[in-house]
């Protein structure tokens, strides 16, 4: 959902300003008062997490919880039918006076394939929810924000978003540097 929303925000605007920082608790700050005063603030990009920025920004609770228990229900099911096909109906052999469903001697493997179905499936989702495909170039916001900068972007729209207010307020809480981005569309 999140990417959704800033593809509409692309579409809608071309222009941002990013204020940069080096402080986790200054762009922390500095959010919380741009949301208070109404600025469309695009994202925060991090080198690492800040807790509590994911409320000030209003980023909804992931889903990935969900799609990890239907992976896993998907690997116990396949994992279940089998070894109840093989063990039952294939071949059944009788080995030390065990039923042939003798459900206990299927854990092992059921647990196997839960967590095999389930890593496999949650790296997919992470591949296709960030969009990493193969041959895709990333867009990065600012190259120092994989080492040590923190940048907060917000969107500038004609006409109603005041600049040198914006910039203002960057440079009031601590920005190290505050520039303007011409989106690619």
């Amino acid at each position: 959902m999140l990417t959704q929303r800033k593809e509409i925000h692309y579409m809608d605007n071309n222009k941002m300003l990013l204020g940069v920082y080096d402080n986790p608790d200054t762009t922390l700050d500095v959010t919380k008062s741009l949301k208070e005063k109404g600025y469309d603030v695009y994202d925060v990009y991090t080198p690492f997490a800040v807790h509590n920025l994911d409320r000030v920004l209003g980023v909804k609770r992931s889903r990935l919880s969900s799609a990890a228990f239907v992976f896993a229900m998907t690997g116990l099911t396949s994992a279940v039918s089998l070894q109840s096909f093989t063990s039952y109906f294939d071949w059944p052999m009788l080995i030390g006076g065990k039923p042939f469903l003798h459900i206990p001697t299927y854990i092992p493997i059921t647990f196997e394939l839960s967590i095999l179905f389930t890593a496999f499936g949650m790296v997919g989702c992470f591949f296709i929810v960030n969009k990493m495909f193969w041959g895709r170039n990333t867009n990065i916001i600012d190259l120092r924000v994989t080492d040590d900068r923190f940048v907060i972007a917000v969107n500038v729209h004609e006409g109603k978003t005041d600049v040198n207010e914006l910039s203002n307020i960057f440079k009031q809480g601590g920005a190290l540097e505050v520039r303007e981005r011409i989106n690619e569309l």
